[in-house]
């Protein structure tokens, strides 16, 4: 029994190291989100370390947000950036008084065991990036594709331990990197490319992003057709707006949390699919077939996997993949326009 309680006396002792080294403020944005907070701020609590902190950014909210908020015990502060993510995230961010800051959404649900999962990772990068779940909210086929298309790209097109970009639905940095990187661009709106374009700073400076695939958190936002569109629209559009008005600060261009090898199935999508619509429209059958063919050969990985892990559901969110594709080209030519006329955000 001796060698088991000195292993166990060992571990006990790594752990506590572990947590004093990656001393953490969870930082949570919010914003209108009454019907999930309860959901969200439960299970930080429950794996807080003695010298964590979790503090609410509240983004002038309409509802009764703060009150909840209360009534769970979070210190809530008011945000004084800009209105939108990237504001609010740098409220909190920069009142941080730990060694690390993690920021996690107010929609997303952590798993067990985040904070160990987490803490064995912080020992030699600056950042480290949890991945979505394969499961996703309700049952819409939209929100399905949306939650999917994020893990099958940071869970398989993904090579190597790290990543390019980040998502800050839970993202871990060090917050002297934070603070040195001045934070998120407020002038970035919405939540869009705000956490790309940080990435790509930190990685210009010599820091690196640690993917944790075993970090799966659920996201309990639901979409329509229409939300799915109208948010990937908005996405791609500030991308192209970001590669377009981007200097020598960032790092190599990306269009994607993946780097732009990792994303040639979805760019050669982007112009395949309208050699489909091509074809559609003059009724040129082998132009048809070879659009539909050589989309299809790019996609077939996540097709396969999404059927797997989705069935009937997943099949389904398959449909969303050609309209997705077709909206690349069209978003990137809006951006230019944008860019030809002087808006640079």
């Amino acid at each position: 029994m001796e060698p088991y309680s000195d292993a166990r006396a060992a571990g006990f002792q790594y752990l506590q190291t572990c947590f004093m080294n990656s001393a953490l403020t969870v930082v949570v944005p919010v914003h209108n989100s009454r019907d999930t907070l309860e959901k969200v701020i439960c299970p930080l609590q429950a794996e807080l370390g003695p010298e964590d902190r979790l503090l609410a950014v509240n983004d002038r909210s309409s509802d009764d947000s703060a009150e909840i908020l209360s009534r769970l015990g979070v210190e809530t502060i008011d945000s004084y950036g800009k209105p939108g993510a990237a504001g609010t995230r740098n409220t909190g961010g920069m009142a941080a008084e730990t060694p690390w800051i993690l920021f996690v959404d107010s929609d997303v649900v952590v798993p067990c065991g985040w904070r160990m999962k987490l803490a064995s990772r912080m020992e030699s990068v600056e950042a480290v990036q949890g991945v979505y779940s394969r499961k996703a909210a309700g049952k819409s086929a939209a929100t399905f594709y949306k939650n999917y298309y994020y893990f099958h790209t940071f869970t398989r097109r993904i090579k190597g331990p790290f990543i390019k970009g980040c998502g800050t639905f839970f993202f871990a940095v060090k917050a002297d990197s934070f603070r040195d990187l001045s934070g998120f661009d407020e002038n970035i709106a919405g939540a869009t490319i705000e956490d790309a374009d940080f990435s790509e700073r930190l990685w210009a400076g010599g820091g690196k992003v640690l993917i944790a695939p075993d970090i799966e958190v659920f996201h309990l936002r639901e979409y329509s057709a229409a939300q799915l569109f109208r948010y990937e629209w908005n996405m791609m559009r500030a991308k192209a707006l970001y590669i377009l008005r981007r200097d020598r600060s960032r790092g190599a261009p990306s269009i994607s949390v993946a780097g732009f090898g990792e994303m040639v199935p979805v760019l050669s999508g982007a112009v395949f699919s309208w050699v489909f619509i091509a074809g559609l429209v003059l009724f040129n059958i082998p132009l048809l077939l070879a659009g539909l063919l050589l989309t299809l050969a790019g996609q077939l990985p996540f097709i396969c996997y999404s059927v797997h892990d989705g069935g009937f559901r997943g099949l389904k969110a398959c449909s969303f993949i050609f309209p997705d594709l077709l909206l690349i080209g069209p978003a990137s030519l809006s951006a230019l326009w944008s860019r030809i006329i002087g808006k640079k955000y």
